[in-house]
């Protein structure tokens, strides 16, 4: 199961900026400080992305005005050490961590954003640790349930459940025709979230391409989103 969720794409140099410690693992991170009033983002890629890929998506947050920590899981990149989705657990706490004890940055100024695989390290930091929200990009409800619309023994990343037992608020996007990951995860997760929640369908996106297809509607949406949380 660890394999189909962490194919491990070809090493490359470092991108980051940074250095995070994730058990024996050293993980590449890239740290850009955004505007005061703003909330810092922890991104959490694909899976068969690398830091050096995201660059660019990193980059545009900081425009957008937010901070933004992103990160390489063990394995990838540059980081030492081998993905698994314990490890991936593993990964995002020491992100989370390097925010608040290197950074100062508080708890509720923490917007925890993740990108299909990176769903499943973002919804278990979400459901551990406070932070301000979730957002979910093409996220899976589990990884048995990308392929079957049921969970069965040895199941990972069982994001549903994460959801269904914390009040956290979360922002979903996921397109219709998703063909890596069917549209009925997002949906499901959504149906199951206990918190403050939104879903965004977009109809002509597939998995690759959600982000092109949402242009300017992902920061509208997550500035929305933001601001009603805050009002509750």
């Amino acid at each position: 199961m660890d394999k189909l969720l962490f194919p491990i794409p070809d090493a490359t140099s470092a991108s980051g900026n940074c250095q995070l410690r994730s058990e024996t693992a050293v993980l590449d991170a890239l740290w850009l400080e955004g505007k005061k009033d703003y909330p810092v983002i922890l991104y959490s890629h694909g899976n068969y992305e690398t830091l050096k890929d995201i660059r660019p998506l990193c980059y545009e947050f900081r425009l957008q005005g937010y901070g933004v920590l992103a990160y390489d899981y063990a394995g990838y990149g540059s980081s030492s050490g081998k993905p698994s989705a314990k490890q991936a657990y593993s990964d995002i706490e020491s992100a989370y961590d390097f925010l608040i004890h290197e950074k100062g940055v508080p708890p509720a100024n923490i917007l925890i954003v993740g990108y299909s695989v990176g769903s499943g390290p973002s919804c278990h930091l979400a459901s551990m640790h406070d932070a301000k929200a979730l957002v979910l990009c093409a996220p899976l409800a589990s990884a048995i349930r990308v392929v079957l619309p049921f969970s069965l023994p040895g199941d990972k990343f069982k994001n549903i459940d994460k959801l269904s037992t914390q009040k956290i608020p979360v922002l979903i996007f996921h397109g219709e025709k998703d063909d890596v990951i069917p549209y009925r995860n997002g949906k499901l997760l959504y149906d199951n979230s206990l918190g403050p929640k939104h879903l965004v369908t977009v109809p002509n996106a597939s998995h690759n391409d959600l982000f092109d297809c949402l242009g300017d509607d992902f920061w509208s949406e997550i500035k929305s989103f933001l601001a009603e949380i805050r009002q509750l």
